[in-house]
């Protein structure tokens, strides 16, 4: 990423690793500090991008002219990162934390993604640009969502 700050929480079997990517430094899961281009590289960061494509998220914000905004969005074992092409805004889902996710029919196929994030609640509709890339989409995350929330459940 080229980008001065971006807040990342990946959850992991292991620990609950907080990496602030950025140049300066970032705090590691057994509270070491390690320079950034050590800590992505030394720590795996995320891990294997498992699907990478543009989606569409319907805004959250109900007084937006184009409530679908295009985002990148990228797939890992451990959740899943979406950020703009300018990379203004980024934001990292764990796997583990969505309580809800759905595949439902408007004009279109759309993903409903819902989430704990800390005491409150947040929800995603995304859509790819066509139904058959949605379904793709679901596909991919619905097992990872039910492994990463059995193996939460069972730590």
């Amino acid at each position: 990423f080229s980008v001065q700050s971006v807040f990342i929480a990946a959850a992991t079997r292991a620990c609950l690793m907080v990496l602030r990517i950025s140049t300066s430094m970032v705090p590691h899961c057994d509270n070491k500090i390690i320079p950034h281009h050590a800590g992505v590289h030394t720590t795996g960061a995320l891990g294997e991008i498992l699907k990478k494509d543009e989606l569409e998220k319907h805004a959250t914000c109900k007084f937006i002219l184009r409530p679908w905004q295009k985002r990148t969005f990228q797939l890992y074992e451990t959740g899943l990162a979406y950020y703009t092409d300018k990379q203004d805004h980024q934001k990292f889902i764990p796997l583990a934390s969505i309580s809800e996710l759905r595949l439902e029919r408007t004009n279109r196929f759309e993903i409903l993604v819902a989430w704990e994030e800390g005491s409150k609640s947040e929800q995603h509709r995304l859509r790819a640009d066509s139904d058959e890339k949605t379904e793709e989409w679901f596909t991919a995350v619905k097992p990872l969502v039910y492994e990463a929330r059995s193996s939460s459940l069972s730590e």
